[in-house]
């Protein structure tokens, strides 16, 4: 009869197998729109649109252009919500649903968005970078994941297991 070893660095490593498959490490890109204005820009997919979003950690929820989801919205015209920027107060915010979420080889189903214009940030980024920005990754995302940012390594490491 075949006798199976079980030692502590057999149990370390399936420990850790399994840990490291509930975490996630997406590379970021630190772009300068213009002198020292910095910001983290991360690639994602959301329902087969792939582009850019911005990481921004003082957006308490995560944002998508709303032009690009049509018929996304969820049912109900109670489902707004209102939302505040630096500029003043944008009122014309709406709840949608995704699908699927993409985001460093990770797979998010049914994932609810804010949808709006954003078409002050294209226009920004635009003007400076050349790139289309579908949405900002906000406060939410980054508590729900238990994100941490890593700036000197440019990484973004998610937890997707449980508290």
């Amino acid at each position: 009869m075949k006798r199976t070893r079980y030692g502590k660095h057999d149990i370390a490593a399936e420990w850790g197998r399994r840990y490291l498959s509930r975490r996630a490490e997406v590379d970021l890109e630190l772009v300068e729109l213009e002198d020292s204005s910095f910001h983290l820009i991360v690639p994602v997919e959301i329902d087969g649109v792939r582009g850019d979003m911005i990481v921004d950690t003082g957006a308490s929820v995560t944002v998508v252009e709303r032009k690009l989801f049509p018929g996304k919205e969820l049912e109900g015209a109670e489902v707004k919500v209102q939302s505040g920027s630096v500029s003043g107060q944008i009122e014309d915010v709406r709840i949608i649903r995704a699908d699927v979420f993409r985001l460093g080889g990770r797979k998010i189903k049914d994932f609810r968005l804010a949808a709006m214009d954003l078409e002050y940030v294209n226009e920004m980024y635009d003007k400076h970078l050349s790139r289309k920005i579908i949405g900002l990754l906000g406060c939410d995302f980054f508590v729900n994941y238990r994100a941490v940012i890593d700036y000197s390594r440019k990484k973004l490491t998610l937890n997707f297991g449980k508290n």
